[in-house]
């Protein structure tokens, strides 16, 4: 039953594809509209690239049943998830050039009774926390990877795409709050009012200049994607992988605290990741398993009352 599920599954586009190939179209079409080709040219290329290879793929995928060309169909969405990512960085400004810094730090400022948080925080600094906690912050894909990774290596493939696309979807919802709520972030904006340095033990000066060289001043704070990502991904051990669960919830922790510790973000922007990653749990696996199996696999409240309307409407047809 599920080999047949699979076998139909992979013979049209895979819902992380479709995810993906949205996206991409999404970007450029917001270039298109907000800005220029001509302004962006490089990226509205890669983008539909993306595009290209994505239905190459599937188009492949039809004409091959090699186990490797599978391997590499399942995975290959990865680093074209990280290459829409990096697009941030010139194509936010370009769409959306209006930060919302000024308001965030205004909701933090009147959350915390007149502090800023980042600030509070440097009553606790200490090198090896700053050390641990950058390490974890960077090792923020491994986390989402190694839940997909652990199911994939099991061979519960379905469950692999569920969580997959679930986590994609998550990703994606973030890189959309970044255009509707473009931020830089409290390390940019704040850093007149810090009084102390973030200093570690051995690593964190390279890990930390890494980054910084990577991303530059990307408005990619409001949701923060890291705390989105990193709920989701512990609810999602919780449901199909519990033993990878206790793991996750730490390493998730860590993250989140990380994310405002490292003055990367607003704590405004972890409630906002916080309740996308609910919101996406909630509604991100029956959106799958709806599109993997079928509406006649999906029992909600929702979903069973549109059934049962459609079979009344059907038998009176009949009659």
């Amino acid at each position: 039953m599920l080999q047949k599920v699979l076998q139909e599954y992979d013979a049209r586009i895979h819902l992380e594809e479709a995810l993906t190939f949205g996206m991409a179209l999404f970007l450029n079409i917001l270039i298109i509209i907000f800005s220029h080709i001509t302004l962006a040219p490089i990226i509205f290329a890669i983008n539909s690239i993306i595009m290209l290879l994505i239905v190459a793929t599937v188009y492949a995928q039809r004409h091959t049943s090699s186990l490797l060309f599978t391997i590499y169909r399942d995975w290959y969405i990865l680093p074209l998830l990280v290459a829409i990512f990096m697009e941030h960085n010139k194509l936010v400004p370009l769409i959306n050039p209006h930060d919302i810094d000024t308001v965030l730090i205004k909701i933090d400022y009147a959350l915390f009774f007149g502090n800023h948080p980042t600030v509070l925080l440097e009553k606790m600094l200490h090198p090896f926390i700053t050390e641990l906690l950058q390490i974890v912050y960077a090792s923020f894909y491994f986390l989402p990877f190694t839940l997909c990774l652990i199911l994939y290596l099991k061979e519960r493939k379905v469950e692999f795409h569920i969580v997959a696309s679930t986590i994609m979807l998550g990703f994606y919802l973030s890189y959309i709050g970044y255009y509707i709520f473009p931020a830089i972030g409290p390390r940019f904006t704040l850093t007149h009012l810090q009084t102390q340095p973030l200093e570690g033990v051995m690593f964190f000066t390279l890990v930390h200049h890494t980054l910084a060289y990577l991303e530059g001043v990307t408005r990619d704070c409001f949701p923060s994607g890291h705390t989105l990502v990193s709920v989701l991904t512990v609810l999602l051990a919780l449901k199909f992988h519990k033993k990878f669960s206790v793991i996750a919830t730490v390493w998730a922790l860590l993250l989140v605290v990380s994310t405002v510790y490292l003055r990367y973000h607003y704590v405004i922007d972890v409630v906002a990741g916080f309740l996308v990653g609910l919101a996406t749990f909630r509604y991100g696996p029956v959106l799958a398993r709806l599109y993997i199996f079928g509406s006649a696999e999906i029992s909600t409240p929702v979903m069973d009352y549109l059934r049962n309307w459609w079979d009344w409407l059907s038998e009176i047809r009949r009659r």
